[in-house]
This record gives C-alpha cells, structure tokens and sequence, in this order.
C-alpha cells in the first residue's frame, strides 16, 4: 500500500477538512479527494462519512487510524536511524595478536585513514579476529586464512637475538610465550614467561637471567653494558597482514 495514501487519510482525520487537509499537504482538494477514494477502494470500505462540512470516520476508519500511525511511526523512525547511521563516523578496527603490541604503533603510522575514521584497536588471536571481521589483523600464526573475504601479506620479519649477562652466568631464562619453540640457551630454569617483548626486556635489565629478544630491544639492552649478545643462531618470525576486501584504508608505503 502506499504510505502517501495512508499520509492523507491521517491528514484529513487530524482537520476534518478536505481543503485543510489539502493545504498542509500541499496538493489540491481534489488530489485530496481522489487519493481517500483510492484508498478506500483498496481497503474496500468507507473510511469517512462526509454531511456537508462535518466529516467523522466510519468504524472502518476508526479501525484503520491505529494502524496507519504506527506505519507511518515506523517509517519515520527508520528514516531517522538510517540517517543517524549514515553520519556516523567510519569505523577501523585494527587486531594485533598478543606479543605484537608493541608494533601497533607503526602498523597505526603505516594506515591511512580519512579523518572522520574511528579506528579501533584490539588485542585478539587472529582468528577471533577474522570472526569479528577486522579490517586489519597482524599476527604472527603460521596457519594459512581460509576466510575468502581477507587477503595475507607479509609486512615483518622480525629477528630474535639471544641476549645473557654480560660476564656472568645467567641465574634464569625467559621467554617469549608466542613464537613457538626457541633453543634452550642456558641450564638455568625457566623463570618468566610472557607474550610482550617489552615486558621480557624489563624482566632481563632486573633479573640476570637470558632470553631471545627482538634485536632492536636486544641491542638497547646490550647498551646498558650489563648484557651481551650471544653467540646463538637468529631466529626469525614472520610478521603477517590479514586484509578484509572492501576495508576503508591504504598505506603510507607499499606492502611487501
């Protein structure tokens, strides 16, 4: 049925006038007149009673009036979150894996982003993540995405570099509780496990202990001049973008 139908015939209840009605329409009386026949026709039933300039609704109408206000409610109500939604400001939402905190900061430097974008950043596995439908996840997992609506590409390579005492025996060990199984580097015990690289840091500087670091924070480390590089193999990790098709971003460089 056609809402302006509807529109009318609450028009001309509201005045009991067709001309006023026609008035605060902004269409002729006979406009007026010929959209209640239509709607009348429609139904199949009399809507008003018309005496000369006394025109009250008929039971019909009266069983039609609760009906066509909550139509016309319910359309303007729509109307209205619709366009409450489309001034909304956009939405990013960036997740970065436990442990890879610490590079959200240059991932958020890489992005471009309209200044009207609300970008939302959260610390979850990738695959949560994918089920929440992040735009951007970066995540350190070997296992491959399966979900068609993301694209993969390598963004970092993060190397770790064993870090211990300078001079002295390491009284402990830790480690990074995300990037899988590292070489034992000492015979001391496992005493701190952790997932941010900045924690395992502040943990070695206080501790006398040895742990594989990242080598930007091993080598801030070894500036203190109480730790040492080891002679260990590297070990590396490969950093990973997860990109949703259609996410409302580019990038300041070229990905890899």
């Amino acid at each position: 049925m056609d809402t302006e139908l509807l529109k009318t015939f609450l028009e001309v209840q509201k005045t009991r006038h067709f001309g006023k009605a026609a008035d605060n329409l902004y269409l002729t009386q006979s406009a007026v007149s010929f959209r209640i026949r239509q709607l009348e026709q429609s139904l199949g039933v009399a809507l008003f009673s018309r005496h000369r300039n006394n025109i009250q609704l008929t039971e019909a109408g009266e069983l039609l009036l609760p009906h066509a206000e909550a139509v016309i409610s319910a359309l303007q109500a729509a109307r209205t979150q619709l366009q409450q939604q489309s001034s909304l400001p956009q939405r990013l939402t960036v997740a970065v894996e436990p442990g890879l905190q610490y590079l959200a900061a240059e991932l958020l430097e890489a992005l471009v982003v309209n200044i009207e974008t609300a970008v939302h950043l959260q610390v979850l596995d990738a695959t949560t993540a994918c089920n929440r439908q992040s735009d951007v996840v970066l995540c350190a997992s070997q296992d491959s995405i399966t979900d068609p609506a993301y694209k993969t590409v390598l963004w970092r390579t993060i190397v770790l570099t064993a870090v211990g005492p300078a001079g002295s025996t390491a009284q402990a060990e830790g480690r990074l509780d995300w990037v899988g199984r590292l070489p034992q580097l000492s015979k001391a015990p496992l005493a701190f496990c952790c997932s941010d690289p900045r924690l395992l840091r502040q943990w070695l500087a206080r501790s006398n202990g040895t742990a594989f670091l990242p080598q930007a924070l091993a080598q801030d480390l070894c500036h203190t001049g109480l730790y040492q590089l080891l002679a260990m193999p590297e070990q590396q990790i490969n950093v990973q973008l997860w990109l949703r098709d259609g996410a409302p971003i580019r990038w300041q460089d070229q990905l890899v």
